[in-house]
C-alpha cells in the first residue's frame, strides 16, 4: 500500500495543516483570551490542532490521485507526530495515552477530511 503513497500529496497536506494549524490557534487562543475565557489560549491550540489535522487531511486527498482517505490519513498520523514531536522539544509532559489518542485523532480527522476532498473530486 505504501507503494501507491503519492508523496507530493502527503507533503502538501502536512504545509498546508501545519500552516492552518498555526494561524488557527494564534487566532482562536487570541480570541479567547481576549473574551476571557478560562483556559482559552489551552482550548485555542487544541482547535487550532485539529483543524490543521482536517485541512492537512482534506488536502492530500484531494490532491491524490486515488486512495484519498489513505492520504488524508497519512497526512493526519504524521501531523500528529509532529506535534508531539514539538511538545517534547519544549518540554511539555505527554503520556503513552495521549500520543495514542491524538495518533487516533490525527488518522480518523486527516482520513475524514481526505474523504470529503476526494469525494468530490470523484463525481
Amino acid at each position: 500500500m505504501l507503494a501507491a503513497l503519492s508523496l507530493r500529496s502527503v507533503l502538501m497536506g502536512l504545509a498546508t495543516g501545519g500552516l492552518t494549524a498555526t494561524v488557527a490557534a494564534l487566532g482562536i487562543s487570541g480570541i479567547l483570551t481576549l473574551a476571557d475565557v478560562a483556559g482559552g489560549a489551552d482550548l485555542g491550540l487544541l482547535l487550532g490542532i485539529f483543524l490543521g489535522i482536517f485541512i492537512g487531511g482534506w488536502v492530500a486527498g484531494r490532491t491524490a490521485v486515488h486512495s484519498h482517505r489513505f492520504h488524508g490519513s497519512v497526512a493526519g498520523l504524521l501531523l500528529g507526530g509532529l506535534v508531539v514531536i514539538l511538545a517534547s522539544a519544549s518540554e511539555a509532559r505527554s503520556s503513552v495515552a495521549n500520543v495514542l489518542v491524538l495518533a487516533l485523532v490525527g488518522v480518523v480527522l486527516g482520513g475524514l477530511g481526505g474523504w470529503l476532498g476526494g469525494r468530490r473530486r470523484q463525481q
